[in-house]
């Protein structure tokens, strides 16, 4: 059951990829389309700008696909939002598919991406709301979980008096943000001291650290699922120490914990809260804020994006679209896509994206 719900919405991810590119990006026209750039012998373009790029597709063992014109490429998108798709789905097609669209070229639509802030900031205005304060969370207010919407709770002292008084994300804008995937499509692809030079680097549920060329070594911020800390630490009902030093290789992070999506989390992050606190751990752990992630599950809905719950990726890199003039997701489009072929065979070879080439979803496949 869940290996047909996965390439479900892998399938469903990829016919609407089409669609939200054209909300960030305008394929190049086929009048306007320029002298094309060599190709190698592989039927990649090389790369000069992105060298990551560039290694990480000449070692993929993706299915080949030929080199698209503007026009090719403009049927591609057409045909991924409206033509048919095979009744049995394969990973080999859907593969496919995906290393076609990489190989079509993009020009940036710096008004398309302009409309789509605003928009996001009318809906959710991540910058104040992300994160709970006592500024957007008054004491004796309720928190709606947005996992469980049925579900409520009164804020008290115990909870607001932990709260920072303010969003740190108010300041002026972060001129280039990286969202790191953790499924390891990264590995051997060289994208470390890209990301590394990134002012904000964000990434998820306490990934390994130890390929520093291809993943780098800042973290800025770090998500953390509850059922992440339950699966790996037993939820601190034990040792706790292992924990803590796990925490400790990402630094003075700010630690992300969505602890009002369903009742129950509020505890686990509170020993998160106290456990890093008792060990001296420079991270720092903060509360996702329901109303926030409510928000933007209701915007995506009305866009047609309707899924169980938006994975953590999916909501780290709206914020980082949102707050950032450059926002780069090296692993995308395939990150999102590994998870998928757990207990399947080998998930394709890494494939780091240039600077710019913001996904229409999420890196990770997020568990609530």
């Amino acid at each position: 059951m869940f290996y047909r719900q996965s390439w479900t919405l892998a399938l469903c991810t990829s016919i609407t990829l089409s669609f939200t590119l054209s909300v960030l990006w305008k394929r190049q026209s086929p009048k306007s389309q320029t002298k094309a750039a060599p190709v190698a012998s592989n039927g990649v373009r090389p790369d000069p700008i992105f060298p990551c790029w560039s290694m990480a597709q000449k070692s993929s063992h993706m299915p080949i696909a030929p080199v698209l014109d503007a026009e090719q490429c403009w049927e591609l998108g057409q045909n991924l939002k409206t033509g048919p798709v095979p009744e049995r789905l394969v990973k080999r097609w859907i593969l496919r598919q995906l290393k076609l669209m990489q190989n079509c070229s993009w020009t940036h639509n710096a008004s398309a991406l302009d409309q789509y802030r605003a928009q996001l900031g009318l809906c959710c205005n991540a910058s104040a709301r992300l994160l709970l304060t006592q500024e957007n969370t008054p004491l004796g207010s309720e928190l709606v979980y947005d996992g469980q919407p049925t579900k409520k709770l009164k804020v008290q002292e115990d909870l607001w008096k932990i709260l920072p008084q303010g969003s740190p994300f108010q300041g002026p804008l972060y001129e280039y943000c990286a969202v790191v995937g953790n499924g390891g499509i990264l590995r051997n692809s060289s994208c470390g001291p890209e990301i590394d030079r990134a002012q904000f680097v964000i990434r998820f549920n306490l990934p390994p650290m130890g390929f520093l060329e291809d993943v780098g070594t800042k973290s800025s911020i770090i998500t953390l699922n509850p059922s992440v800390l339950q699966s790996r630490f037993s939820g601190l009902n034990h040792h706790r120490r292992p924990f803590a030093e796990a925490v400790g290789a990402y630094g003075a992070s700010l630690l992300l914990i969505p602890a009002f999506s369903f009742p129950g989390h509020k505890e686990r992050a509170f020993q998160v809260l106290y456990t890093l606190e008792d060990f001296g751990s420079p991270a720092r752990t903060r509360f996702m804020n329901p109303d926030y992630l409510g928000a933007l599950d209701g915007h995506w809905r009305r866009h047609g994006f309707r899924t169980r719950r938006l994975s953590s990726g999916f909501m780290l890199t709206r914020w980082c679209v949102a707050g950032s003039p450059d926002a780069w997701v090296p692993s995308w489009p395939l990150s999102w896509l590994e998870p998928l072929f757990q207990g399947c065979p080998p998930a394709p070879s890494p494939a780091c994206v240039p600077r710019g080439a913001v996904p229409p979803t999420g890196t990770s496949t997020g568990i609530p």
